[in-house]
């Protein structure tokens, strides 16, 4: 190997050095300030977990750092470094894979699956298979010695996490209304991938070149989330939480004798109260959930939603759309409070809390919540 290529992978290892520790530290201080003040239980570690991963980048360009000089010897066997680099691979791949349930918006087709109980452990066996496997390699047990082999299983996690990351990224942006972002995500998740295929090949340019490339764009995709993500709060605190709130919701016979669907959103601090007016559906599934919140407590209240695979059990909801006509309701009445102009994804964040495998209830403080003493009156 030239003189030159060695400048190559030094200004590579350097770079990813500087740079990645940099925006590693920059995303967890962004995470810091976001959860100042609150417990443990409380943070969301999401952004923690792709700092992390950006980190493990860093630690791949002290790899290249370390054996750059190496590489003039005619006797330098690559099959170590290679090794290496795969495992950091592997390990960077994997915190983005924990990341992933920490999302606010996921598709719901992948949902079920990303926020169920085993997807922690599903992360960890892939991983631990795959790093098992590549040390088999490393150490010719079982398994030729083979750069090739040992970089296609680097290959076929990222394909895994690739499959996953770029449907949450594209779910993360167009929900909170940065569609061009979403664009982007899916053009650098395909180019990304397009990198991991192409620097199976032997030039060292080309390798480089788009590691840094992807690398960099997949950086910026992670600061734009974090600044959505803030963003996204911000909105949020326009509106008073649900701690301040009251819920009331009734049922009467109008003038022509006709039943109504009414509920009562107040807000004493501020002297505000809005009468809204439902739907039968909408109304009856709202009526559950306040029903299940101010029977069950604190603790309880939760509602679970119906996933596509069901075929026999009873759900207390079909789809995510009855949760939209819900919210769709209320959003055209909130008067005064929607100034600057509120989105749905903002109340449904202050109306619901979303738990695990599918389920979901009102944020709304049980003893905030009065029910009809009648729904047929």
């Amino acid at each position: 190997m030239s003189q030159a290529s060695t400048e190559l992978h030094l200004f590579y290892g350097y770079w990813q050095m500087v740079i990645c520790c940099f925006a590693f530290l920059a995303l967890l201080s962004i995470w810091r300030h976001i959860t100042k003040g609150l417990l443990p239980k409380q943070r969301d570690y999401g952004l923690v977990w792709l700092s992390l991963a950006i980190l493990v980048w860093a630690l791949s360009g002290t790899l290249e750092v370390y054996y750059a000089t190496d590489f003039t010897d005619s006797q330098f066997d690559p099959t170590l470094y290679e090794g290496l680099k795969s495992m950091l691979s592997i390990l960077n791949s994997a915190f983005i894979l924990l990341a992933l349930p920490r999302f606010k918006h996921i598709p719901i087709t992948i949902r079920p699956v990303v926020q169920s109980d085993s997807w922690r452990w599903l992360v960890f066996s892939t991983f631990g298979f795959s790093a098992v496997l590549t040390l088999l390699m490393l150490m010719g047990v079982l398994i030729p010695k083979r750069i090739t082999l040992i970089s296609s299983v680097d290959l076929i996690y990222a394909i895994f996490t690739l499959f996953f990351l770029g449907l949450t990224l594209w779910a993360s942006f167009a929900k909170r209304g940065l569609k061009i972002l979403a664009y982007l995500a899916v053009i650098s998740i395909a180019f990304t991938l397009a990198a991991q295929i192409l620097k199976l090949g032997d030039s060292d340019f080309l390798k480089i070149l788009l590691n840094c490339s992807f690398k960099t764009i997949l950086i910026v995709l992670f600061f734009a989330l974090a600044l959505s993500w803030v963003e996204e709060l911000g909105k949020a605190t326009l509106l008073p939480s649900a701690k301040t709130l009251q819920l009331k919701l009734q049922t009467r016979r109008s003038n022509s004798h006709k039943l109504e669907y009414l509920s009562v959103l107040s807000i004493p601090a501020l002297a505000y109260q809005q009468e809204i007016s439902f739907t039968e559906k909408p109304f009856q599934l709202l009526l559950r959930f306040a029903e299940k919140r101010k029977e069950e407590g604190v603790n309880g209240g939760w509602l679970e939603i119906q996933p596509k695979t069901a075929v026999k059990r009873d759900y207390d909801i079909k789809d995510y759309n009855e949760i939209g006509r819900i919210i769709d309701t209320i959003l055209p009445n909130l008067g005064d409070l929607q100034s600057p102009p509120l989105d749905k994804t903002v109340l449904k964040e202050v109306l619901f809390e979303y738990g695990k495998s599918r389920r979901i209830r009102l944020r709304v403080a049980p003893e905030d919540i009065h029910l009809p003493t009648s729904t047929t009156a």
